[in-house]
C-alpha cells in the first residue's frame, strides 16, 4: 500500500543543516575540479605513472557500492526475502544517487571534461571503458524504471527488478575488468578481479544500506525492528566469507605461477603493504567477521554498524590497494619482451594524493548524500514502521 510509504517532514535544523553540510562540501569539491582544470594536474600527486590517483579511488568506490546498494531490492524482488520487501524503493534511490555521485568525480578527473562526447563518438569495442559507457547508462536507466514501478507500475517490477539484478553483476564485473585484462600491469593481471569486485559490491552496498537505514530511522525518530539489522548482518557476514574466499583463490592462483611470483611478494612487502594487510584484508575480512560474529558485540546493533563502517572503509582500501599498488609496481610495456630505457626501469613509482584529490573525492560523496538527503524528504521511499512480517524470524545468530 502507498500508505505504508512516507517521505520525512525534513523541516527540523538538524535536517538543514546536514543539507547544508552536505551542499558546502559539494561546492568545495567543484572549487578542486576547477583548481585542476585552470592549473592542471601539475597540483596534484598523480605523475606518468600513476595516472588514476585518489579521485578514482573515490570514484570507482562509489560506483562499486552503487551496485551493492541494490541489493535489498534484489534480495526481495529476485530472491524472495520477504522481510526486506519495504526497502526496495530506498534500494533503488540509494543506487541511483551512488551512481550519480561516482560518475561525476570520474567525469571531472579525466583531465578534458568537456571532450566527453568523443569516447562516445569514437568507440573501440575492444576496450572495457567503451563498454562502461553503456553499462553504467544502462544501469542507471534499470534504476529508474525500476524504482517508476515501483511507484506506478507494480505489475513490471519483477521484471525490471530482475534485469537491474543481472545488470548490476555484469556492470561490477566490467568495472573490475578495466583492470583485470590488462597484462602490461602485473597486480591488474586476473581473471578473478571481476568477481572480487562483485563480492566486495556485495559487503559494501550491504553495510552501507545498513547504516544509512539505522542513521535515517533513528534521526527522524520512526520505528525499525532489530531484527531487520539483524537479517542484514546475517547476510554481511556470508557475502564477506565470500570475499575471503576469493582473496584466498586469487592469490593461491598467483603464487602458484612462477611469472607472478616476485609481484605478489611486492605486494605483501612492499611500500603498498600496509595497505593490503589493514585495509584489504582487515577492513574487508577480518575486523568485521571478528566483530559479527562476536556473541556480545555482533547482537548488537552498534556493533553492526561498527562492522559495516569497517566493511565499507574496507571497500575503498581494495579499490585503493588494486589502482595505486597496481600501478606503482615497476611498468612491464611489452609482456614478453625485454626493453631498457633511461626512465625508471625497473622502479617503484612513488605517488603521495594531494589535498585537492581528496576534495574532489569528498565532493563527490557530498553528492550523493545531498541527493539521498532531497530524496527521502520528496518522495517515499521508506516506510513510517520498518517491521518484520508476521511470522518471520532470524534463521540464526552469531
Amino acid at each position: 500500500m502507498l500508505s505504508e510509504f512516507s517521505a520525512i517532514n525534513g523541516r527540523s535544523w538538524g535536517y538543514w543543516r546536514l543539507v547544508a553540510l552536505c551542499a558546502f562540501l559539494f561546492a568545495v569539491g567543484m572549487g578542486a575540479f576547477l583548481a585542476i582544470e585552470i592549473f592542471g594536474h601539475g597540483i596534484t600527486g598523480m605523475n606518468n605513472q600513476v595516472v588514476w590517483g585518489m579521485p578514482h579511488v573515490f570514484a570507482i568506490s562509489l560506483l562499486v557500492m552503487a551496485s551493492g546498494a541494490l541489493n535489498l531490492g534484489s534480495m526481495s524482488t529476485v530472491f524472495a526475502s520477504i522481510q526486506f520487501k519495504q526497502f526496495t524503493r530506498f534500494s533503488a534511490f540509494l543506487a541511483i544517487v551512488l551512481l550519480a555521485g561516482g560518475l561525476t568525480v570520474l567525469l571531472l578527473d579525466l583531465g578534458r571534461p568537456e571532450r566527453l562526447l568523443l569516447p562516445m563518438l569514437y568507440m573501440n569495442f575492444r576496450s572495457m571503458f567503451t563498454w562502461n559507457v553503456f553499462l553504467y547508462s544502462g544501469f542507471f536507466v534499470l534504476c529508474l524504471l525500476y524504482l517508476w514501478s515501483m511507484f506506478e507500475y507494480k505489475q513490471f517490477t519483477k521484471v525490471v527488478g530482475s534485469a537491474a539484478f543481472a545488470w548490476r553483476v555484469i556492470l561490477t564485473t566490467g568495472t573490475g575488468s578495466i583492470f583485470g585484462v590488462v597484462q602490461a600491469r602485473d597486480v591488474f593481471h586476473s581473471a578473478i578481479t571481476g568477481p572480487m569486485f562483485v563480492a566486495v559490491s556485495l559487503t559494501s552496498g550491504t553495510a552501507l544500506s545498513t547504516i544509512i537505514l539505522v542513521g535515517t530511522y533513528r534521526r527522524t525518530g520512526r520505528f525499525m525492528d532489530e531484527r531487520l539489522v539483524f537479517g542484514l548482518r546475517n547476510a554481511l557476514i556470508f557475502f564477506t566469507l565470500l570475499v575471503g574466499y576469493l582473496f584466498v583463490v586469487e592469490k593461491f592462483t598467483k603464487f602458484y605461477s612462477p611469472a607472478f611470483y616476485n609481484v605478489e611478494v611486492w605486494l605483501f612487502t612492499g611500500p603498498w603493504a600496509w595497505l593490503y594487510w589493514f585495509g584489504v584484508w582487515g577492513c574487508c575480512v577480518v575486523f568485521p567477521l571478528m566483530i559479527l560474529f562476536s556473541g556480545r558485540m555482533g547482537n548488537t546493533v552498534g556493533g553492526v554498524l561498527a562492522a559495516s563502517s569497517l566493511t565499507v572503509l574496507g571497500a575503498f582500501a581494495f579499490v585503493g590497494h588494486v589502482l595505486l599498488a597496481g600501478q606503482s609496481f615497476p611498468f612491464d610495456m611489452f609482456p614478453g619482451y625485454q626493453l631498457s630505457s633511461v626512465f625508471m626501469d625497473g622502479q617503484d613509482a612513488v605517488y603521495s594524493p594531494a589535498l585537492v584529490e581528496f576534495l574532489l573525492g569528498f565532493g563527490g560523496i557530498a553528492l550523493s548524500a545531498l541527493l539521498f538527503l532531497l530524496g527521502i524528504k520528496f518522495f517515499r521511499l521508506l516506510p513510517a514502521k520498518a517491521v518484520v512480517p508476521e511470522g518471520w524470524d532470524l534463521p540464526w545468530s552469531p
